[in-house]
């Protein structure tokens, strides 16, 4: 599974070290730079999967940053968290700059990585993906349940359960998929987001939540594989 790939734009050492030491333990890689100028040729050049995007840097602001992103057909899609001091008149610079999403500082460490999780998963989560009907038992603090994956892909699956999950929550997962060629698949997954009566993203999808998967082995990466191939010729037949 690739990683996500984050760019930080921060002009704080400090605060960049910090960064980046909570992002330390995510299946992420990661790209820094110090100004707007250097974030927006290195987003031109590769574009990354999320942005953290402090507002406060030196020449042009995070807020321009941001717009100039946003405004560009080629990369408007990619999420941004601005980084503001905890005033009314930053955070409204930020929001009015088109950005996914505001945290202010002090950065808190939960709400840095919470934030930046649901926005990583809606970008990778514009990948192939099929229907799937079967049944998933999942392990979490102790706790196991059982819900049905609703659709996979290479990266992920999304899970219908009434069992209440966080976003950001590690389980362990054993499950079948429904052809002929199919081994039991045993995998440990983070919950990337939610679709419940608080937050329903996706109408068409029940109550559940989407994983990203985090561990997994060749063999049973090489069985995903070989599902959605099977999948795929079947759909175009």
């Amino acid at each position: 599974m690739r990683k996500g790939r984050v760019l930080i734009v921060e002009n704080s050492t400090i605060a960049l070290q910090f960064m980046k030491r909570y992002l330390k333990g995510e299946h992420v890689t990661l790209a820094a730079a110090a100004t707007a100028e250097e974030a927006l040729n290195t987003v031109r050049k590769s574009p990354p999967d999320l942005v953290y995007l402090a507002f406060a840097l030196p020449g042009m602001d995070g807020a321009d940053c941001c717009r100039a992103l946003k405004t560009d057909p080629l990369l408007s899609g990619v999420p941004v968290v601005m980084i503001a001091n905890a005033t009314e008149e930053e955070i409204e610079l930020c929001r009015a700059a088109g950005c996914d999403a505001v945290i202010t500082r002090p950065v808190d460490r939960k709400e840095f990585l919470e934030t930046g999780r649901a926005l990583l998963a809606s970008t990778m989560h514009h990948e192939e993906r099929f229907p799937c009907r079967a049944t998933v038992a999942c392990t979490v603090e102790g706790a196991t349940f059982y819900g049905t994956i609703e659709d996979v892909s290479l990266n992920g699956m999304f899970i219908g359960t009434t069992f209440e999950a966080a976003v950001g929550g590690i389980l362990s997962m054993k499950f079948l998929l429904p052809w002929s060629g199919a081994a039991l698949i045993e995998a440990t997954a983070r919950v990337a987001w939610l679709n419940n009566d608080r937050q329903r993203p996706k109408i068409r999808l029940p109550e559940g939540f989407g994983v990203i998967f985090l561990d997994m082995d060749g063999y049973a990466e090489e069985q995903v594989k070989d599902y959605l191939e099977f999948i795929r010729i079947r759909l175009s037949s």
